[in-house]
């Protein structure tokens, strides 16, 4: 099992403009997982309005970061 970092930004034509939303959510992704599951996943956390939205960004990335990576404080 392995948690990622999901980023989605769907956009779609709403009267005489857009309705725009982005979605950023953590998901815990099995064996045999893809990124086109965890893309639809995501489409359907925005729920109802927003189906058959177009797609402008998704990012799905590991949400653990390296553990040689040194934070700094400021």
């Amino acid at each position: 099992m392995m948690e990622f970092l999901v980023v989605l930004t769907l956009s779609k034509p709403y009267g005489s403009g857009f309705r725009q939303a982005t979605i950023i959510r953590t998901v815990t992704a099995g064996p045999g997982s893809t990124r086109e599951g965890l893309l639809s996943w995501a489409i359907d956390q925005a729920g109802p309005e927003l189906q058959g939205s177009n797609v402008m960004f998704f990012s799905a990335e590991p949400n653990a970061l390296p553990a040689s990576l040194k934070v700094v404080k400021g």
